[in-house]
């Protein structure tokens, strides 16, 4: 404690020498954290948006040479008698819109996508949602809808209002059904845009299959507690239930095999989000590349500048350095002195540095980008939503300062190493 008292009334006295110090470590931990807080929450909306689209944390797909699950409820218990309690096990089909559009007062809209859904089941995966109009909550009705925010625009529609699904039906007519549009979502990304959400029991009979019928089953734990590392514990205990195909790192091991020679016995395959994402994980891995290249650049450069200009100060105090030594100062103690003077520097610099980053993060939060193409699956309603992570804050501060520290060590050591007279003698 004696020795942060006189490093920091050094380093009052003589602040205008260690300003240049206390910025380039506060600007340098600003600039890493916010980059780290801005990675994660691009990262941890595009995975949202990937567990809305696949149905939750990973799904149960399986058949003889096809995806389809006949009697589905019964392949739903299964798996929900072999998983925690917390987990949400429903049925979903996913299939192609094939030549059908929505119409609304004249304008129509093409999409790619028609996912059924189980509305009562999956209510806690669609709070996830960023709704622009309406909700999930009043899901309920067979001939309800949710849309995305461009289809909308394409149909200028609102929550509410009754659209018509047409339909061109295996017999090569046409049907029209209405729907009453119940919530409008905001996703322009590759899983939102031309994606329609209906009930599982209206695609069946659009799609002609049995009443329940799917050829998906999603599990999803609205907790969080999901893990990837938990999967081999979970494909063991559905192996229990299910004729399980080993784990595959992508969905596309399964289908080879699937859609070539198919399966003697019906098999199922566990397809996790994160596998699923395959064709993301080029995008991810560079953002994450990316990210710790450039911190890893600003703590060279905080550790150098630091260092460097630290060294230079010192000798600058050697006639100090000296008075120290003459009144009875050893070198360690000295040495005390100017690492709690460095130790001061550097917690008031990443603390404002913290406090800068939270700024930063705050005033991005203001601008919606929502225009620049494809970036929507990055945004969380439009804007980017930086994600706080206490592990990186630690990680990040901790690295730092304890680099930094260790190079102005070996900076001062000559410096520490002077005779009380060696100092006297010398002029700054």
């Amino acid at each position: 404690m004696y020795y942060f008292k006189i490093s920091s009334r050094s380093l009052l006295s003589k602040w205008r020498q260690y300003i240049s110090l206390f910025l380039v470590s506060m600007f340098g931990v600003a600039i890493s954290l916010f980059l780290m807080f801005v990675i994660s929450g691009m990262l941890s909306a595009m995975a949202t948006k990937a567990k809305i689209y696949y149905g939750g944390d990973f799904q149960i797909q399986g058949g003889y040479d096809y995806l389809e699950y006949f009697h589905a409820s019964e392949y739903v218990k299964k798996v929900q008698s072999v998983l925690p309690k917390n987990a949400v096990v429903s049925k979903r089909i996913s299939v192609r819109a094939h030549e059908s559009f929505l119409s609304y007062e004249g304008s129509e809209a093409r999409f790619r996508q028609v996912i059924g859904i189980e509305f009562d089941k999956e209510q806690a995966l669609f709070e996830n949602f960023n709704f622009v109009e309406g909700s999930a909550k009043d899901l309920s009705d067979r001939y309800d809808v949710l849309i995305s925010e461009p289809i909308a625009k394409m149909l200028s529609i609102h929550a509410g209002d009754q659209l018509t699904f047409v339909v061109t039906n295996t017999g090569h007519g046409i049907d029209t059904i209405p729907f009453v549009v119940k919530g409008i979502f905001r996703d322009s990304s590759v899983f939102g845009m031309y994606t329609v959400y209906f009930s599982i029991d209206y695609v069946n009979e659009f799609e002609r299959e049995e009443a329940d019928y799917a050829n998906r089953i999603c599990v999803y734990f609205p907790d969080g507690s999901y893990s990837s590392k938990d999967l081999p514990k979970y494909h063991k205990a559905l192996s229990s239930v299910l004729n399980m195909y080993p784990l595959v790192e992508t969905k596309e091991d399964f289908y080879e095999v699937l859609y070539g020679p198919g399966f003697e016995e019906e098999t199922s395959c566990i397809v996790s989000v994160e596998s699923a994402m395959e064709n993301l994980k080029l995008i991810i891995d560079a953002m994450n590349w990316v990210s710790m290249l450039v911190i890893f650049a600003l703590v060279v450069i905080i550790i150098v500048g630091v260092s460097s200009t630290y060294r230079v100060l010192v000798l600058k105090r050697v006639n100090e350095i000296g008075i120290y030594k003459a009144i009875g100062m050893n070198r360690f103690n000295v040495y005390r002195i100017l690492l709690s003077e460095a130790c001061c520097l550097m917690l008031c610099g990443c603390l404002s540095g913290l406090v800068l980053s939270l700024a930063l993060c705050g005033i991005l939060r203001c601008f919606n980008l929502s225009f620049i193409p494809a970036f929507d699956v990055f945004l969380t309603n439009g804007v980017i939503a930086p994600r706080l992570e206490f592990s990186n804050i630690v990680a990040i501060v901790v690295f730092v300062f304890v680099t930094t520290i260790a190079a102005v060590v070996l900076s001062i050591r000559k410096a520490v190493e002077i005779t009380p007279v060696q100092a006297l003698a010398t002029t700054e």
